[in-house]
């Protein structure tokens, strides 16, 4: 494998002038900083954190300033004339300002809110020199449905699942965003890998060609050899040709990925696998359980259809209301004298609403409910063991893949050396034409057969850490500085 590798990166390194080194862990590294999908998850996890935190701000007190400077009123209303005994209209001019400050809090447990309240009012009738002032100092208010569905408590059990789940899906992003540079990155190392093949191929075409025609001179080899040999050279032309476009193409891919600029060559590297890193298949599933975030999603699922069985159960029945405050209240024609001997004042109300008639539409709610809390049930336990066959799959992939990559390095080797001792024996003219060629070509496809296995290797292997979340390599779990993302 040191070998190969030494000769491919001696023969990119001659053909492309200028060029930087470019390792695997580079481009991941470049990819989880600077390209679009690492932007893309970072903003989409954000949103997530500001949803979270708007779900905890309804938690917490609110503090709201109404204000109505002015208001200006002219009308016609109706007014009782007691000298005539008969009410009339009359033209009223009034103008007046209202100002409250409110303090409230939700009650989760309950559903209800209770609330604090100040209030201050004017009036001041124009066209005569009468002012009043109302006021509430202070007023303490309840809000409580009764027996009816409490959002507020689901909400509690739904949105930190919810946020947390977000976190998760980062870190899946990103084991996604490393897939996708890993895609790219062995992409442009393949068409590297065949260019340079194609290249050499050329040169070889052009010197065994010039050989043919020699022996050809001296009858040493028939006419439609030296022909097969022409075709040949025009064939590995070609094949260069096609091999320049590809390069520049998946160049052009990995470059537009990363976010990197266009006079910057680079030159990839064979990265090693981890031979001895082998997944237990029980210890993935476990983690997968744990971490994945498609298993909290099915958690979040199951509340959400609970949450929508206990709306419609509830929704079925009667609502009903209460309302209650307690206050200070009182009215005076200057402001200080709305603050002075306050008055109290208290009010209780309780409203329902009975449904009587609605046609078994409250009914087939319920029951559509019902059977889509039972339906999403099944799913979840069919989610989970098609899930716990897909990390068992993949983590097989993966284990048997190492081997795959050892076998496709041997065969190889083995081929390169095939090749020359075949070119060797064409010189020496002691192999044909078609023995060169198939050598050559077995040479190739050995070479693209052990990069592409490689390639698999890597792809499993960051498909199992997005499965689980976990660093087998350094056997701990995926994290991300989250703070750091919310204070940028």
């Amino acid at each position: 494998m040191k070998h190969i590798s030494l000769l491919i990166l001696l023969a990119i390194a001659t053909s492309l002038p200028a060029q930087t080194p470019f390792s695997l862990d580079e481009a991941l590294e470049i990819a989880r900083q600077q390209s679009l999908d690492a932007f893309k998850a970072q903003n989409t996890f954000l949103a997530e954190y500001w949803s979270y935190q708007s779900y905890r701000s309804r938690q917490k007190p609110h503090l709201t300033w109404h204000l109505s400077p002015v208001t200006y009123n002219r009308k016609m209303t109706l007014r009782y004339d007691y000298e005539n005994d008969v009410e009339i209209y009359r033209q009223q001019q009034t103008l007046s300002s209202y100002t409250s400050l409110n303090l409230s809090q939700n009650i989760v447990a309950t559903g209800g809110t209770v609330y604090v309240e100040s209030d201050l009012y004017r009036l001041q009738n124009l066209g005569t020199e009468v002012n009043s002032w109302t006021s509430t100092p202070v007023q303490i208010g309840l809000q409580q449905p009764l027996f009816g569905f409490n959002a507020l408590k689901w909400e509690k059990k739904i949105s930190p699942l919810e946020y947390e789940n977000s976190k998760k899906e980062f870190l899946q992003s990103v084991q996604e965003t490393n897939l996708t540079a890993v895609n790219l990155y062995f992409s442009y190392l393949l068409a590297q890998v065949k260019r340079d093949i194609s290249a050499q191929n050329v040169a070889a075409a052009d010197t065994l060609y010039r050989i043919g025609e020699q022996r050809f001179d001296i009858a040493s080899i028939q006419h439609e050899e030296l022909l097969d040999l022409e075709l040949s050279k025009f064939n590995s032309d070609i094949e260069l040709s096609k091999a320049e476009k590809a390069l520049q193409k998946a160049l052009f891919s990995l470059r537009s990925f990363l976010g990197l600029r266009d006079d910057e060559n680079i030159i990839p590297q064979i990265p090693p696998i981890l031979n001895h890193l082998q997944i237990d298949i029980p210890t993935a599933v476990e983690f997968a359980k744990m971490y994945n975030p498609g298993m909290m999603r099915l958690k979040t699922q199951q509340l959400e259809a609970q949450r929508d069985l206990d709306y419609a159960i509830k929704n079925a029945r009667f609502s009903a209301n209460l309302n209650a405050s307690y206050g200070l209240n009182q009215a005076a024609a200057n402001l200080n004298g709305t603050y002075q001997s306050p008055l109290d004042q208290q009010m209780v109300s309780m409203s329902m609403s009975v449904p009587l008639l609605d046609w078994g539409d409250r009914k087939g709610q319920k029951q559509m409910a019902q059977s889509r809390k039972e339906i999403t049930e099944i799913e979840i336990k069919q989610a989970l063991i098609d899930f716990e066959q897909q990390v068992n799959l993949k983590v097989l992939d993966f284990n048997l893949q190492a081997r795959v990559v050892q076998s496709a390095a041997k065969a190889d080797t083995l081929a390169q050396k095939s090749y020359e001792l075949t070119k060797k024996r064409f010189i020496l003219g002691k192999a044909d034409v078609l023995r060169l060629t198939t050598s050559m070509a077995a040479m190739q496809n050995a070479r693209e057969s052990y990069l592409q296995s490689l390639a698999t290797w890597w792809q499993y292997f960051y498909e199992v850490q997005s499965m689980c979340l976990y660093d087998f390599v350094d056997e701990v779990s995926l994290s991300a500085d989250f703070d750091a993302m919310i204070k940028q």
